[in-house]
């Protein structure tokens, strides 16, 4: 059976997890996690809870996946160090510099590529397991038939999530958070805007420079567009524990203990029920998940899920049950209700109320049931009749007992004695089947008895009372002489003594051996030595900046020609093997072969070079054609934006020069010194400020053969990438896309207005509703050692390249910045901002 990992973003989280029946579970220091909003745990605590678990024969994985700046490199090193010596199992990382540091300072410290690594692919969990890492917790819009088939190909363990929330976005890919207001969900900080309203707008026709004109509103079901409903595998949970998955993994470090224990154990039930042979679906175990918390269940795609059942766009909130309607109210009276579910309430249960769009919530203090189904609830707040009542929470779901008592270590003992001391010997068995050797000689030496010797069945019950401690005693093997006593109360302190010392025994056995932590604080202190002694070194650029510019079309790549630009990411329009639903036909190689054979005879009149951009996302349908296609296509570089598929391109074409985009989330000189070998450019991330980059680049620029580095300096940053098609839900697309060149948004609560454009493969990318210009920090940027500019011109018109490129251009040649900042600003999409560059992040 698949390991069972549950979340434990508190100390009455980890207890529950630990009684329910968890192999193992996943938690997080104060600094450094994913989830900074839970309770989480200190230095102290984390040793403690490691130790408390190992006790309970149950693993520990610390997440340490955030996203790293140059800044924190030292702290995160010894946040490591003192993992390592902890004894933590493994450690979640996202951060390939992290990865790096990691593999250099605590080799022997396993480490598993958090979902937030965004790993989709074979060529993903390969790279994953060539640079060391152990195990890879795939993205959750994998399929199950990907899955296993990233399984059979790849030497690593593969790890997938079962239950609990989801984001809309691809994991480790959501700026959103971030560009509206500065908490980055890539370092645990997310605000989590998709649970927020959003108007859905469309615009028949654009301005010159790909503006909206005539913005309408186009009715949807919801107006969460974003709010995804919550994972539950429950009822497939067969098929994934007999598929080639080393680990199954509930969400919910955020959630409470109960939440935990009621969600742990009913998994445990059925995974221990499959391992029998004797499992089905338990209605009341799927009530009881509803109750603990849901948006709505999805089983998600791994469960076989189509694109469009992820999100609810209703509510954001714990819906419950459905238990009936209001039948009336009166101020005396209170509410009277026909209940029409299954489920009744009992005193103490939470409820809520959808009268007139308010939810009216209330704790059933009393019941009074009347014929005909209903229930008199005392209420003071009216409600509408016909208002539907929802179940929310179970007062006694949390106090129900687990279907197991936390896990015992069994122990065999050996009794002997050398004259007559007694001489306590044991052998603790591990869950890894690692044996820990106890070994205790008494203080004490017994008596020849004068009139009634200690039995060996007295001294074997007395040494059998574990109670209170993580053991079980097995076997007992006792060389007993005979004819001796001693007070039952010295046999009882000999035995508390020999399981004090099995504990500590035990718990020695995770962590590393004294002279291999001597050996790791060394290296921390060469590391740390290194960095303080090594000169930064922020050079000019040897050729000054160019400037690149992304496109999506054949217009905006002559306009970006036209313009000056000399270096072009051109994404095609076009699925390969994937048909949009607005798409008028197939697409396929061929067509992508076309499109951009076309592209390259725009951009050779001009000089300027073109580079195939991939999408941010690649599965297996489009790897499998683009990687066929590398020897027929006629650019000489490949841009991508996810680990693995630089290899990958370097081994279908040695000639072909790699470049990466910011989905890598290279935020440090580790990262970069780590993809060095196979990338020719990076670009880094748009969540960095502008004393991040620069001391990044002068890092960086200290190491031997860096690549060029890019900032993006223009353009409507991407926020999110949705495996959902965000715009299919609207009635009528279909005709809409094909009679023009439609503009999408969606407009929160505020007013803004976040574009929103489907991709070839027919993925939603939301971005920013303001757009990002840095058109003045131009002489900061060259100084850096920075080697290009980068430019969005993605869902944009041919004029919109070409003019940006040309102020640009001027800007570098030493034009008037106020003017030309101006100039930008006037054919901006939502206006501009500085971004992270000039505000950084809110912690």
């Amino acid at each position: 059976m698949p390991e069972l990992l549950a979340p434990a973003g508190s100390w009455g989280a980890l207890e529950a997890a630990l009684d329910s029946g968890a192999d193992a579970v996943y938690l997080a220091g104060k600094r450094f996690g994913a989830r900074r909003g839970a309770e989480n745990f200190d230095d102290s605590e984390l040793a403690r809870a490691i130790d408390l678990a190992h006790l309970s024969s149950v693993r520990v994985y610390v997440a340490v996946n955030t996203l790293i700046p140059e800044a924190e490199l030292e702290e995160v090193a010894a946040h490591l160090l003192s993992l390592y010596e902890a004894g933590a199992d493994a450690v979640l990382v996202q951060d390939l510099g992290v990865v790096s540091l990691a593999r250099d300072l605590v080799p022997e410290l396993e480490l598993h590529a958090s979902t937030q690594m965004t790993i989709t692919s074979i060529e993903g969990a390969r790279w994953a397991a060539d640079m060391g890492l152990s195990r890879a917790v795939l993205a959750r819009e994998l399929s199950l038939a990907e899955v296993e088939e990233i399984a059979r190909a790849s030497p690593i363990e593969l790890e997938v999530f079962v239950h609990g929330a989801l984001c809309y976005s691809y994991s480790g890919q959501c700026l959103l958070s971030s560009v509206i207001g500065g908490r980055s969900g890539n370092r645990g900080s997310c605000a989590q805007p998709c649970r927020k309203p959003y108007r859905l707008l469309r615009s028949r026709r654009r301005d010159a420079f790909g503006r909206p004109l005539q913005l309408e509103e186009i009715p949807t079901e919801g107006r969460y567009l974003l709010s995804t409903r919550d994972l539950s595998v429950y009822p497939h949970i067969e098929d994934l524990a007999r598929a080639s998955i080393a680990a199954l993994k509930i969400e919910g470090r955020m959630r409470s203990p109960e939440y935990v224990r009621t969600v742990v154990s009913i998994y445990r039930r059925a995974l221990d029920g499959i391992s029998e042979g004797g499992w089905s679906p338990s209605e009341e175990d799927e009530r009881d998940l509803a109750l603990a918390f849901n948006r709505t269940f999805t089983p998600g795609c791994i469960g076989g899920a189509p694109r469009g059942d992820l999100v609810s766009a209703e509510r954001p909130d714990h819906r419950g049950l459905w238990i009936g309607k209001v039948v009336s109210w009166d101020r005396r009276g209170g509410a009277s209700v026909r209940v029409e579910g299954s489920v009744l309430p009992e005193v103490g249960d939470g409820l809520v109320i959808l009268s007139g769009g308010r939810e009216v919530g209330l704790v059933v203090r009393s019941l009074k049931s009347s014929q005909g189904g209903t229930l008199s609830l005392a209420m003071g707040e009216r409600v509408d009749g016909g208002a539907e009542v929802f179940l929310t929470r179970r007062a006694s779901l949390g106090r129900r007992p687990g279907p197991r008592s936390r896990r015992e270590i069994p122990i065999d003992l050996s009794v002997r004695w050398e004259g007559r001391r007694p001489v306590l010997e044991g052998k603790a068995h591990l869950p890894d089947g690692k044996v820990v050797a106890t070994h205790l000689e008494s203080d004490f030496a017994m008596e020849l008895a004068r009139e009634r010797p200690l039995s060996a069945e007295e001294i074997e019950a007395q040494l059998r009372k574990t109670g209170g401690t993580p053991f079980a005693i097995g076997t007992v093997e006792m060389d007993y002489p005979g004819r001796l006593f001693a007070p039952l109360g010295e046999i009882n302190r000999l035995r508390r003594e020999f399981l004090e010392l099995a504990e500590r025994e035990v718990i020695a056995s995770y962590r590393p051996a004294e002279g291999a932590a001597v050996m790791a604080g060394a290296r921390l202190s060469r590391f740390i030595g290194g960095r303080r002694a090594a000169p930064r070194r922020p050079s000019s650029s040897k050729n000054g900046l160019s400037i690149s510019v992304y496109a999506d079309s054949l217009a905006a790549v002559a306009g970006a020609a036209e313009g000056g630009s000399r270096r072009i990411y051109f994404e095609p329009p076009v699925g390969i093997g994937t048909r949009r639903r607005c798409s008028p036909k197939d697409t396929g190689p061929a067509e992508v072969l076309e499109i951009l054979g076309r592209a390259g005879e725009v951009t050779s009149d001009t000089g300027a070079d073109l580079v195939w951009k991939w999408p941010r996302i690649t599965r297996r349908r489009f790897l499998d054609s683009a990687l066929s296609l590398l020897k027929e296509v006629e650019v000489a570089e490949v841009m991508v934006e996810g680990v693995g598929l630089a290899g990958a391109v370097k081994e279908g074409r040695p000639d072909m020069r790699v470049s990466a985009s910011v989905g890598l989330n290279v935020w440090n000189s580790l990262a970069v010194e780590l993809l060095a070998p196979e990338l020719s450019r990076l670009t880094l991330s748009p969540e960095l400020s502008a004393r991040e980059v620069e001391e990044l680049c002068g890092r960086a620029r200290s190491t031997s053969e860096p690549p060029d580095l890019e900032v993006l300096v223009q353009g409507n940053v991407e926020a999110m990438v949705a495996e959902n098609c965000l715009l299919s839900s609207a009635p009528g697309c279909e005709e809409v896309a094909a009679s023009g060149d439609p503009f999408w948004g969606i407009e929160d609560e505020t007013g803004r207005v976040f574009p929103v454009r489907a991709d070839g493969e027919g993925r939603t990318h939301v971005q920013n509703a303001v757009e990002l210009s840095l058109l003045d920090q131009l002489p900061k940027l060259a100084g850096l050692g920075v080697s290009s500019i980068a430019i969005d011109a993605r869902g944009r018109t041919a004029e919109y390249a070409r003019r940006i490129v040309e102020i640009y251009d001027d800007a570098l040649k030493g034009g008037d910045l106020d003017r030309l900042r101006r100039e930008a600003r006037e054919i901006s999409l939502g206006g501009t901002t500085g971004g992270a560059f000039l505000r950084g992040r809110r912690e």
